[in-house]
């Protein structure tokens, strides 16, 4: 037998253990403190951060170039592991799927003895979201008739949006523009009724906020004008007058409104019954003014007679005049009023 033979192979076979234990990965000791960082920390919703884990022993040095750190996240997808290098640095990038919400990093040495986390906003987290506010004047509107929509655009901290663009959609009847521009916080548009009734639904977005909406009822016929006439147009000073007063309602169609309640004022006179009537199907009221000698001032020569009626809202009026003539004796005065 070679005895020298066999003592060498044994002598290499001895040292292989040794070379494998030299090539070992380095592993934390106990009491080992990770931080982590993303940057940035706030991405789109298929946008990418890069997270960097610094690992330092409980002495203070970096952990040993090659330490494993081992990463995960509850939502998009990162390296599961990362070695540091000589100054203790690892680093991997973190790739958001699609999906919205705050990530979680968790960053952990080999064993799991020291961990720390990081969180990144993906998509727009509701504390940064912009927001709307809309609403329409009046709120109801006969058909082809109008109204102002008005959107107020907030930051997420409630200071006024001063540029871009807000974004405006209705169910019925057409909008123009239907991307106003925001102007100190304010963007305003204008809401044509086409000829279809219903209940319209008008939407709002400035930027990513959430939609904002607001209701307008399109009725066929909502009041939109009203005219009047006097029968007769003239009063004689020295003699009783007995004036009917006609009020016609219409609709944006240029069609009679049944129904409307139309008030009756006169400068001098009165109405009689009471100052109030409903039209007709016609869309018609009608008054009689009275005007005795007695309720003639003395000087001017024309006196007012005005009607109105509520507003599709209610909360406002439509109203018009007419000038009723005074007529007097010669050697009268005929000084205006």
């Amino acid at each position: 037998m070679n005895y020298r033979a066999v003592a060498g192979l044994l002598l290499v076979v001895s040292l292989l253990p040794v070379a494998g234990c030299d090539k070992a990965t380095p592993v934390a000791p106990a009491g080992t403190i990770l931080t982590v960082s993303a940057n940035p920390s706030q991405i789109s919703l298929t946008g990418t951060s890069t997270i960097t884990v610094v690992g330092r022993k409980p002495d203070g040095n970096p952990l040993n170039p090659g330490t494993e750190i081992r990463l995960t996240s509850d939502i998009g997808t990162i390296t599961s592991i990362v070695t540091t290098d000589s100054s203790g640095t690892a680093s991997a990038i973190f790739h958001a799927d699609g999906r919205t919400g705050t990530a979680k990093i968790m960053a952990a040495t080999g064993g799991g003895d020291a961990k720390a986390e990081v969180d990144i906003q993906v998509g727009q987290g509701m504390g940064s979201k912009p927001t709307a506010l809309v609403s329409v004047t009046p709120s109801t509107i006969g058909l082809g008739g109008t109204a102002t929509v008005t959107v107020i655009a907030r930051n997420a901290d409630g200071t006024p949006v001063t540029s871009g663009r807000a974004t405006l959609t209705t169910t019925l009847g057409s909008l123009s523009p239907a991307n106003p521009t925001i102007q100190n916080g304010t963007a305003t548009s204008t809401l044509t009724a086409g000829n279809r009734e219903g209940m319209a639904t008008v939407t709002a977005i400035v930027g990513s906020s959430d939609a904002a909406t607001t209701m307008v009822s399109i009725v066929l016929d909502a009041a939109t004008a009203i005219s009047v006439t006097a029968n007769p147009a003239s009063v004689q000073s020295d003699k009783t007058t007995m004036i009917v007063v006609t009020a016609t309602v219409t609709d944006a169609s240029a069609q009679p409104v049944a129904g409307a309640l139309v008030t009756f004022e006169s400068e001098i006179g009165h109405f009689t019954d009471n100052s109030s009537e409903t039209t007709d199907a016609k869309g018609q009221a009608t008054k009689t003014l009275v005007v005795a000698p007695s309720d003639i001032p003395s000087t001017g020569d024309t006196f007012q007679v005005t009607v109105k009626t509520p507003s599709s809202t209610g909360s406002t009026f439509l109203e018009n005049s007419t000038n009723i003539r005074i007529i007097r004796p010669a050697g009268g005065s005929s000084t205006r009023r």
